[in-house]
């Protein structure tokens, strides 16, 4: 695991009772410091971003080679390729090679063997002081047992590729694979990289440094990322003892509710930053958006069921068709469930060969930025 190159001086860990633990400053900072680098734990390119990014380094390329033993990953270099047969591709390449059909969330059960290994070679956890970096996996917050039904059996469909990736030692000790799962769902990050049309989502990642930064509806700090480097940076002025924040979703100029519903369903936590606080006390609740809203993120989740059955049934006509009346709704181009609803059907149109229906999602997707 990398270490980072930033001193750890700039920031400190800190336990709250409400907040549990967080990152405070221990300076003031003008805008533009980076005060955390860090590079991932695990990571794995996203599939309908395969073929245009390296596996290793996560650099764009368009000269990109496959490995010759799996013909699915890709690196830019001898040496990236290196790196990542060291890294994790000696464990799974064999696995890679015979998954067929590919399943269009095989990134996610991919990320998932590489922490359960990881976790499987690491000593057990002896740290009891919590106002320190975490330094393995177990150590950070999975709410496993707050997962949705619709989690729960997503998780459930990952099992039968996972066990492949997964050798006999290691498949010894299955009971701690949900608690991984949600692990991942709440700190794992988007790494992003810059497209034609703004940022685009290209891999994901858990960084354990990382995972210490709380949200804030109006946070002082924002990510970047230079291929799988993470750099958290101060966007205004900072003091000390402020806690460091950062934004866990784009749609920050959403209206309150939007925004409490979505962090509510997705990190099973209500946000009660200064930005929440004021516009709540100004507007009166709004119970019928907030139901609303659940009630659309439930839909997403169903037709994510619906790709998991797919995989099975290959009815893909029926899958594209829940999509299509999806997005159909009356949520404006942008809003972004209908973002990830298009992610998604991009992904399906692409592993079914469907090339004009891809395009046409992919326009629909680069549509709102222009």
């Amino acid at each position: 695991m990398a270490v980072s190159a930033i001193p750890m001086e700039y920031v400190r860990v800190v336990k709250s009772a409400t907040c549990g633990r967080s990152l405070v400053f221990t300076s003031k900072f003008a805008p533009g410091q980076c005060i955390l680098e860090e590079l991932p734990c695990a990571y794995t390119v996203k599939n309908d971003r395969r073929g245009s990014f390296c596996d290793f380094c996560l650099k764009k390329c368009s000269t990109l080679k496959k490995c010759s033993r799996c013909n699915y990953v890709s690196y830019c270099n001898k040496s990236c390729q290196i790196g990542d047969w060291a890294r994790c591709h000696k464990q799974e390449c064999k696995t890679l090679k015979k998954i067929h059909p590919r399943p269009p969330d095989l990134h996610v059960a991919q990320l998932l063997s590489q922490l359960i290994r990881k976790q499987s070679k690491s000593a057990p956890c002896t740290q009891e002081d919590e106002d320190c970096f975490p330094t393995t996996v177990d150590q950070l917050e999975s709410n496993h047992e707050k997962l949705s039904d619709t989690k729960r059996n997503h998780f459930e469909s990952l099992l039968c590729v996972l066990k492949q990736f997964l050798e006999e030692d290691v498949l010894a000790e299955p009971s701690s694979w949900l608690k991984m799962y949600g692990a991942t769902l709440c700190n794992g990050f988007s790494i992003m990289d810059y497209g034609l049309y703004g940022l685009i989502d290209i891999a994901n990642g858990v960084y354990l440094r990382a995972s210490m930064v709380n949200h804030s509806c109006d946070p002082n700090c924002a990510l970047v990322f230079d291929g799988r480097k993470l750099q958290v940076r101060t966007v205004k002025d900072v003091k000390e003892g402020e806690e460091c924040t950062i934004s866990y979703f784009t749609a920050v100029n959403y209206p309150t509710k939007e925004r409490q519903a979505f962090l509510d369903h997705v990190h099973y936590f209500t946000c009660k930053c200064v930005k929440c606080i004021e516009e709540i006390n100004a507007l009166e609740p709004d119970a019928g958006l907030t139901e609303e809203i659940l009630g659309l993120e439930k839909s997403k989740e169903e037709i994510e069921m619906q790709i998991q059955f797919a995989l099975i049934t290959k009815d893909w006509t029926k899958v594209l068709q829940k999509f299509e009346t999806y997005l159909r709704s009356c949520l404006p181009a942008h809003h972004y469930l209908l973002v990830e609803v298009r992610d998604l059907a991009f992904g399906i149109c692409c592993t079914i060969e469907s090339w004009g229906k891809a395009a046409q999602m992919g326009q629909l997707i680069t549509k709102p930025n222009r």
